[in-house]
């Protein structure tokens, strides 16, 4: 069987209980803010993230199913305390779940087209520079060039991205969160440019908050 015919057959075996360990596993694997050096996930990880998603199940039985009878995954590093494991194909692995789902690329070339220039923007690369700069007291003249050039070449094209993301959440959850980690670093570093504390920028930003605030309040008493 394939990869895709392996992930299907899982999911039709071991149901919801199977769907959602190996989504779960996928969305830690793919998540930018996890150390993966040792793997694309380790069990605590993924226990964790079941019981916060409201599943109340140790997924050891199904992992050893994973490992052993469909091979999709592998064990990457062991220890006493730790338990990690890479996908055979983890591309592969979540685009069975994306047609499980009923995202199938073939379907809705859409989500293929979006997932092309998510990679083309090379994100983790614009996140790590971002993630640089706001660390620094200063920004360099060369950084503020880099940063301008981010900026008027790149932050509209994200956004739009983002928003077009947002109409496939459920495909798109990791990638939707690091383009959102992107905004809010380009905001932290935009403001060693110009500091919003104590400027008239502020004071103009918080006017502007102030009467957001004071027309929604009105439109709740009209409600």
């Amino acid at each position: 069987m394939s990869i895709r015919e392996k992930v299907l057959d899982f999911l039709n075996r071991y149901g919801e209980k199977g769907f959602f360990v190996l989504k779960s596993a996928v969305e830690i694997a793919e998540d930018p803010n996890i150390d993966h050096k040792l793997g694309d996930f380790d069990y605590k990880k993924l226990y964790f993230k079941l019981q916060r998603n409201g599943l109340n199940y140790a997924p050891q039985n199904l992992l050893r199913i994973l490992e052993k009878e469909y091979g999709l995954i592998e064990r990457s590093y062991t220890s006493s305390n730790q338990k990690w494991w890479r996908f055979v194909d983890l591309e592969e692995v979540r685009n069975a779940i994306y047609e499980f789902m009923g995202h199938s690329d073939i379907d809705d070339p859409k989500i293929t087209v979006i997932r092309v220039k998510y990679r083309s923007l090379d994100p983790q690369n614009i996140l790590s520079t971002l993630k640089k700069f706001s660390l620094k007291e200063k920004l360099s003249n060369v950084d503020r060039e880099v940063f301008r050039k981010f900026v008027f070449e790149n932050l509209d094209i994200i956004a739009k991205l983002l928003r077009e993301m947002m109409e496939y959440e459920d495909v798109f959850i990791n990638e939707i969160e690091v383009l959102k980690e992107i905004l809010r670093y380009a905001d932290i570093v935009s403001q060693k440019i110009i500091p919003l504390h104590g400027s008239r920028l502020e004071k103009t930003y918080r006017a502007n908050l102030e009467i957001i605030k004071d027309t929604y309040e009105e439109r709740e008493k009209d409600i």
